[in-house]
């Protein structure tokens, strides 16, 4: 209307009123739509017509209606319309569409037949294309509402319904994996099912049960003795005191089955993360047994199985701990026992044979030795008897070699105090910077975990120091990084001048070199300072670059040039700088 007035000039309020006049007497055929305003629309009734054969016959052929293409028709309201042209039709508003009944019971169809056959159904293919996920998602929670069916099914991907029976079908699949997985952790591992809190409890009510018994047992005693002094008046007393035991022992099993339970319901309602399996692992199992499952599904089933997964395993987890505990013998921890004094042994013997190799450098050198003597073999021995002991308190781990200070002073925490002394004092010697002040203080330890610890012979010395030099070289031969080739070759020359071992770190290698230069012939150490040279010299180079990233092209061109030669060189001396130490190996070997 609005572009009438425009166009020719028209009196606003003069056309509204003709038009009006027209419209009521039938000579103009359709509507106005909007009033008399800027945005009134006059509508023929050919035009509305059409529009309706055209929404009817759509809504025929599909059974919905969608909101855009309502609009894309003319119709300002999509809404408004439905509701007014199909009054007597229950139609679903969705997110973007109008659904039909139709379409509504063949969903709740394909839902009862997943809940019945204990499957899953995708509604999505299902849909027409136009279905936005949004609108799947509504119409499903629609159809469940209308079925009352919500407790028995669970919605993943928001389209595809899983019935319960089929979840618990997937999680059975776990079953016979927790008990292998149970079974090798109680075998390998059995000290993840009691937390601090559990011991602490349990040494509590222990504690607590123990001055009940005796002061029970006092009182017994004591009646036993009144009870025998009216003996010699009768016997009528005597029955008394038969009757007072008999009350006594009763409430004493009561007083001691309430402390037991009280302790029992604490630990039960105690959670403990035991980890059973990652949701990538879950994922795998799933999808070996889920041939016709999309992936999309499988992944949410893992995130929603997970959770109950962990809490079944741990029952099954503390249920084959249970087991194990009444049925266990003592020939495990006799072995258990038997492989502890073989490892530390071993690895006293070797920190006697490396202690011997750091007494040839000077006294600084000598405490950096020490410190990484200390920080690495010194610490497997450590943690190897931390891990026995922690054993009993239920707080070891699988591998002892990850087990850190914090967690060996957690486990000191834990121990009676005449074992804390001793193990305190073997922690803290790991801190020091003398072997001595160590091998004292595991001598003691060791004694005191009845581990008698004897000084290798000379054979046992040759054997350990030949095992040492040959994983060496093994590991010589396979690398081809020059800075571990120079530290290899270093240590490995050391020992097959001094025929002493040694245990020493990367920044200890120029004093090894050093050392060497009275050791080995003019022409082999020239070799190695001159591989040294370039070690280093790639290695500041290294982080030069990576400290000067804004460094101009020119500079970064040349430096990189020079690196590339100094690579190449080193890449041509490696060869040369290993046989160092295999070609002295086959002379020893000759002389020998």
């Amino acid at each position: 209307m609005n572009s009438l007035i425009t166009k020719y000039g028209f009196q606003e309020h003069l056309l509204y009123s003709v038009i009006e006049e027209l419209v009521n007497s039938g000579r103009l055929k359709g509507t106005v739509v909007g009033g008399r305003q800027d945005k009134a629309v006059f509508i023929p009734d050919i035009y509305s017509k059409t529009q309706n054969n055209w929404v009817d016959s759509f809504f025929k052929q599909n059974g919905f209606l969608e909101m855009d293409a309502l609009s894309r028709l003319g119709i300002p309201d999509p809404v408004s319309y439905i509701k007014k042209r199909y009054k007597s039709k229950q139609l679903l508003l969705l997110n973007s569409v109008y659904v039909g009944q139709g379409i509504v019971d063949q969903i709740e169809a394909s839902v009862e037949d997943a809940i019945s056959s204990g499957t899953w159904t995708d509604i999505e293919p299902l849909l027409p294309s136009s279905f936005s996920v949004e609108d799947a998602a509504v119409l499903l929670q629609q159809v469940l509402r209308t079925l009352n069916k919500q407790s028995s099914v669970e919605i993943f991907c928001n389209t595809i319904v899983v019935s319960e029976k089929f979840i618990n079908h997937c999680a059975s699949l776990f079953d016979q994996l927790m008990h292998r997985k149970a079974e090798k952790e109680m075998t390998n591992n059995p000290v993840f099912l009691l937390t601090e809190e559990d011991l602490k409890q349990g040494s509590l009510v222990t504690e607590n049960a123990a001055m009940h018994k005796k002061d029970k047992k006092e009182e017994r005693r004591k009646k036993a003795s009144e009870g025998g002094g009216s003996l010699r008046s009768g016997g009528g007393s005597n029955a008394r005191e038969i009757r007072t035991r008999k009350t006594k022992k009763k409430g004493r099993k009561e007083d001691d089955s309430d402390e037991e339970a009280s302790a029992a319901a604490q630990s039960k309602n105690k959670q403990h993360n035991i980890p059973f399996m990652s949701q990538e692992e879950i994922e795998e199992v799933l999808t070996n047994h889920l041939q016709d499952c999309p992936d999309t599904l499988v992944a949410e089933l893992a995130e929603h199985l997970i959770r109950p997964l962990t809490k079944t395993y741990q029952e099954v987890m503390r249920s084959v701990f249970m087991s194990s505990t009444s049925s266990s013998s003592g020939s495990s921890r006799k072995q258990t026992v038997k492989d502890l004094k073989e490892e530390v042994s071993n690895i006293y013997n070797s920190i006697r044979l490396f202690e011997k190799g750091l007494k040839f450098f000077a006294d600084d050198t000598q405490v950096n030795l020490a410190r990484h003597l200390l920080r690495t073999v010194c610490t497997d021995a450590t943690n190897l008897i931390f891990n026995f002991l922690a054993a009993d308190l239920m707080l070891a781990v699988e591998d002892h070699s990850t087990i850190t200070n914090e967690v060996r002073n957690k486990i000191l925490s834990m121990l009676p105090e005449e074992t804390k002394s001793p193990l305190t004092k073997l922690n803290s010697s790991l801190n020091g910077k003398s072997i001595e002040d160590f091998i004292s203080v595991l001598d003691t330890v060791s004694e005191f975990c009845g581990i008698l610890l004897k000084k290798g012979d000379k054979k046992k010395e040759r054997q350990v120091m030949y095992q040492h030099r040959q994983a060496l070289m093994d590991q010589l031969k396979l690398t081809e990084d020059p800075a571990l080739v120079l530290h290899l070759t270093s240590v490995l020359l050391f020992q097959l001048s001094t025929h002493c071992m040694l245990n020493a770190p990367g920044r200890c290698v120029p004093q090894i070199i050093g050392f060497l230069s009275t050791k080995i012939p003019q022409d082999q150490y020239s070799l190695l300072i001159k591989y040294q040279g370039l070690v280093v010299k790639k290695l500041v180079g290294e982080n030069k670059r990576s400290g000067q990233e804004d460094e101009s092209t020119d500079n970064k061109q040349t430096e990189d040039a020079e690196a590339e030669v100094a690579r190449k060189e080193m890449l041509e001396l490696t060869p040369a700088v290993k046989d160092l130490v295999f070609r002295s190996r086959k002379t020893s070997l000759t002389e020998e």
